[in-house]
């Protein structure tokens, strides 16, 4: 049985929540936080405690508007975990980096992201900027 996961969005620190009915673990918002270790922590650990229960077509979707680079070190350990899934379990993952239109600099980011990931990395537009 899956544990649930939700983190509220602060000002300075994404919500985080893990969508059963989609099968997909959702961050959005601004990520940057005073300490990246303790607000990431939690969620690596959700993760590899219910990594067993995940099932197949599990995504991590991102749509940050800002995150810095104390977060994105958790961003890539959180990726190379989706990919572990694949590697070690065979199911079939993904990640989709959402970006605002004209956010040049999260796009940017995704397709960076997307070079070194070795699992389907969908890079999506969306209408509106995150707040």
């Amino acid at each position: 049985m899956m544990e649930n996961l939700f983190i509220e969005q602060t000002s300075y620190t994404p919500q985080v929540y893990f969508d059963e009915e989609g099968n997909k673990l959702c961050l959005t918002g601004r990520s940057f936080p005073e300490d990246a270790t303790s607000f990431y922590t939690p969620v690596l650990a959700w993760f590899e405690t219910n990594k067993n229960n995940l099932q197949a077509n599990f995504s991590v979707e991102v749509l940050l508007d800002y995150y810095n680079t104390a977060s994105s070190k958790y961003l890539v350990k959180l990726f190379r975990m989706t990919e572990e899934l694949h590697e070690k379990k065979g199911l079939t993952v993904s990640i989709v980096w959402k970006y605002a239109t004209n956010d040049e600099d999260m796009k940017e980011a995704g397709s960076e992201y997307k070079q070194f990931i070795d699992i389907p990395f969908e890079m999506v537009e969306v209408e509106k900027k995150v707040l």
